[in-house]
């Protein structure tokens, strides 16, 4: 398992320097691994830790771990964008309904036959798949 001295490891091995927002972002993403964080609650966590920081600087740093595939970001319809820990663990799938918002889980044995066929596209190796479909739920398609 991850821990904090790993990702700064990490960050500082892609040429990153570590600054305070950054410190706070990765212990929190640590200390709540398994869940659905939307920015709100992440922005609140970096005021009541450094007052002084802006949202440029929360964005700027959220839009750089998502690049090193450490953290995911989903668009919820109705919540907006949030974010999940991704780094030692098997990045998920989702289906999502664009009405009501209801998130699954994808069927593992169907993105297992996606990541097979993308072996066969020339010049091409995946680093961290992530796959979101976006659709109805039976309960939103029926009233559609």
């Amino acid at each position: 398992m991850k821990k904090h001295k790993d990702l700064v490891h990490f960050l500082k091995s892609k040429g990153l320097r570590m600054t305070p927002s950054k410190e706070v972002i990765i212990q929190y993403f640590l200390d709540n691994k398994n869940r659905h964080i939307p920015f709100k609650d992440l922005q609140k966590e970096l005021y009541d830790n450094i007052p002084d920081v802006d949202r440029v600087t929360i964005y700027r740093n959220i839009e750089k771990f998502v690049s090193l595939g450490i953290i995911q970001e989903l668009d919820l319809p109705k919540k907006g964008k949030i974010y999940q820990y991704v780094f030692e663990k098997k990045v998920p799938h989702y289906f999502i309904c664009k009405s009501c918002g209801k998130t699954n889980k994808g069927n593992e044995a169907l993105f297992n036959k996606i990541e097979l066929a993308l072996k066969e596209v020339p010049d091409f190796s995946k680093a961290n798949l992530s796959l979101v479909f976006y659709g109805f739920c039976s309960k939103c398609e029926t009233s559609l």
